[in-house]
């Protein structure tokens, strides 16, 4: 299975986000403002009902404003015509660092020419610092 995966027993949060009907290009699923000191370890996203016409579903994982992600090809990544997991990881560095206040954005990017995939979740595990 693609993605990553987190240890249950050290995840202390989950962000969540989603959206029923098809997804648009800059939709914001969940915005989250952290309590906790730890890192997000594990980010999955999902879609049930594919998308049309050319092109990908990518989502991405804001840190106050800025994505997770310095290469943008490295976001989750749906064909239009495909559904389940979509190809991802956690951020560039294999975990990223998060502290009281921070503020954490589940959205999507950009979608297929015609219409985005439907049934779209989202999550991004956090897990404590040891």
């Amino acid at each position: 299975m693609p993605g990553t995966r987190a240890q249950a027993k050290n995840v202390v949060d989950n962000v969540t986000g989603y959206s029923n009907a098809a997804v648009t290009a800059g939709q914001i699923f969940s915005e989250y403002v952290s309590t906790v000191f730890g890192r997000m370890t594990a980010v999955k996203f999902l879609a049930v009902t594919a998308g049309s016409g050319a092109g990908n579903t990518v989502g991405d994982v804001l840190k106050n404003g800025t994505s997770i992600w310095a290469a943008a090809a490295s976001r989750p990544t749906l064909a239009a015509a495909s559904t389940g997991e979509f190809t991802n990881a956690v951020g560039d560095a294999g975990s990223v660092a998060v502290r009281p206040g921070d503020r954490i954005t589940l959205q999507i990017n950009t979608i297929p020419a015609t219409t985005g995939h439907a049934r779209v979740a989202a999550t991004v595990s956090i897990e404590g610092n040891a």
